[in-house]
């Protein structure tokens, strides 16, 4: 890239497919409530410093219920892990959208 990308964003449906990004490759998903995303540009390393801001929310126009969103980076340089929550506090498979900035 020629450019410095400052920001990533993507929507995810609760089984795990990529309803509308930017910058995202790939979304996997373990069947209960962890998502693996991979980007195309590294989150963490030389290149860059990342902050991420995540929220339970419908990938389309469905009904959403109530939850919780945990981020933290992923095993690769481009990757970063989301779980979601019910309202409680338990496992749950939840639609998501996620914001990533990057600084270097």
């Amino acid at each position: 890239m020629s450019q410095f990308e400052k920001r990533l964003a993507c929507v995810v449906a609760a089984d795990g497919s990529v309803v509308r990004g930017y910058l995202i490759e790939e979304c996997e998903y373990d069947g209960a409530n962890e998502y693996t995303l991979t980007w195309g540009v590294p989150l963490r390393g030389s290149e860059a410093k990342t902050n991420f801001a995540g929220t339970v929310g419908s990938a389309e126009d469905e009904p959403v219920l109530p939850g919780l969103v945990t981020v933290r980076l992923g095993p690769a340089d481009n990757q970063m892990r989301v779980c979601t929550f019910d309202a409680g506090g338990n496992p749950a498979a939840r639609p998501f959208h996620i914001a990533c900035f990057r600084d270097r």
